[in-house]
């Protein structure tokens, strides 16, 4: 009975272990310039990173402030300079999108 409790602890806390090393992130910011395309048939969004920060699988990219412009107009292009926040991915979160994309694409290409 104590062994069995004994493991069911220790499962536990090995699910509450990989739960907050999935969970973790690192956070980094930086000034990035914006090149936003608004047309009637697209709408598309680029941004050029400083050199420091790269983005994989799993990672998260916000862009911190927006210009303001009257009525929503963009008139076709708008770039402007903006901080943005980069969320690294912890290393078990990243792996695990990255193989599970892999299985995603095979799917597709697989798919009759």
């Amino acid at each position: 009975m104590a062994r069995g409790l004994g493991m069911l602890i220790g499962g536990l806390l090995a699910l509450v272990g990989l739960g907050s090393w999935y969970r973790r992130e690192s956070l980094a910011e930086a000034n990035a310039t914006v090149h936003l395309q608004s047309e009637h048939e697209h709408f598309h969004l680029h941004v050029d990173l400083p050199p420091q920060l790269e983005i994989q699988p799993g990672d998260t990219l916000q862009i911190l402030s927006m210009p303001t412009v009257a009525a929503g107009q963009t008139n076709g292009e708008l770039t402007y300079g903006s901080r943005v926040r980069l969320s690294k991915a912890s290393w078990l979160k990243r792996n695990l999108i990255k193989h599970s994309s892999f299985i995603e694409i095979n799917e597709l290409v697989e798919h009759p």
